[in-house]
């Protein structure tokens, strides 16, 4: 090809133009925009380009090689790697190449354009992560809410009722349950969808001291508030037990494995709270006497989109993301998570979440 019409292309674009000729192995044009690309040490790579596979970013060498070897059998490629140039940040590339053929037919050279995409591949990863983010919120807003949604309804279906009958003794409970459902579904939903959770690179954790035996209480009176829940729930704890915890993350937490163990546990069982203080941590138990987890599922459960996840007792349907939302939201706290299950026997789902007195 005339250098001098590469030369012009060359002058009046930002992209890298190249030629190289395979006989001699050197590249015959190398334009000026691989200057800053290359921190101006042009000559190196034009005199000895046989130089340029050292600062392939190790994980892509091989993209690089078989590029080439396509183009030495004629093929025209389009490729992405990334060049790690000493003292200097990672660079992404894009090229395209195509073969260049002499008079007989035969292969003499290649010749292309490459530029560096650097910011453009960072901005892309960027919007990526933010929409997993926005994808993950989203996921857990939909999956969470569910539960006090459920208590609203079910509770102002007995208001209703009551109403019918002029029976208004449980009036200001009702009221009560509703309105700490409405604030549970509020605060969840300014929590996950709050710029500093979206921006963040983890989830965001807002501790505060609470008593434990207070928390776990109430919710388990949501749901034994629910007509529709027929399962004993009990609650075995202290007088009181205080921890520093994110409230809002615990209420997921607790409606979670509440929810969980009411999908797996026959109408006529029972679901037992426990809270126990140890010397460092506080050890949370919930346990119950249902259908149990097959062992061969038991590896799995935590996992996102898990194998594991199966529809409940009366055909509720499960998406698989609860458990492995649970994991998360409890090691973000510092705590841990663990289930023992045998089948035909129900399951005890633990935590323990550090007490820092």
């Amino acid at each position: 090809m005339d250098s001098s019409i590469l030369q012009q292309l060359g002058n009046s674009s930002r992209k890298i133009i190249f030629a190289f000729d395979v006989a001699s192995t050197r590249f015959t044009y190398l334009s000026r925009a691989a200057e800053s690309l290359f921190a101006g040490d042009l000559h190196i790579f034009l005199q000895q380009p046989y130089t340029l596979p050292d600062v392939v970013h190790p994980e892509d060498s091989m993209v690089v090689t078989n590029c080439f070897n396509n183009l030495l059998q004629g093929k025209p490629i389009n490729t992405q790697f990334r060049l790690q140039l000493p003292g200097l940040s990672t660079k992404v590339i894009c090229a395209e190449a195509a073969p260049l053929y002499d008079e007989t037919g035969s292969l003499s050279g290649v010749t292309g354009i490459a530029e560096d995409i650097t910011d453009r591949a960072e901005h892309t990863a960027y919007l990526l992560e933010y929409a997993q983010k926005k994808d993950t919120a989203l996921e857990i807003l939909a999956h969470d809410l569910r539960g006090p949604i459920s208590i609203i309804q079910s509770v102002s279906g007995a208001l209703e009722t009551d109403h019918q009958r002029q029976n208004y003794s449980e009036l200001t409970n009702y009221t009560h349950f509703i309105g700490k459902a409405c604030e549970t579904c509020i605060s969840l939903i300014l929590d996950i969808l709050s710029e500093e959770h979206l921006k963040s690179p983890g989830i965001v954790v807002n501790k505060q001291r609470i008593d434990l035996v207070e928390k776990v209480r109430d919710v388990a009176e949501m749901f034994a508030m629910n007509k529709s829940i027929k399962q004993k729930i009990t609650l075995i704890a202290p007088a009181k037990v205080f921890a520093d915890v994110d409230v809002i993350k615990l209420d997921q937490i607790l409606n979670n494995l509440i929810s969980n163990s009411i999908k797996f546990t026959k109408p006529d069982g029972t679901i037992t709270l426990a809270l126990e203080e140890e010397e460092h941590s506080v050890l949370l138990k919930i346990t119950d006497n249902g259908i149990g987890i097959p062992q061969d599922m038991q590896p799995y459960l935590f996992d996102k989109y898990t194998r594991a996840s199966r529809t409940g007792l009366h055909g509720e349907q499960a998406r698989g993301i609860g458990l492995s939302i649970i994991r998360d939201l409890v090691e973000v706290q510092g705590g841990k998570i663990w289930c023992e299950s045998k089948e035909g026997e129900g399951s005890t789902f633990s935590i323990r979440l550090p007490n820092q007195t």
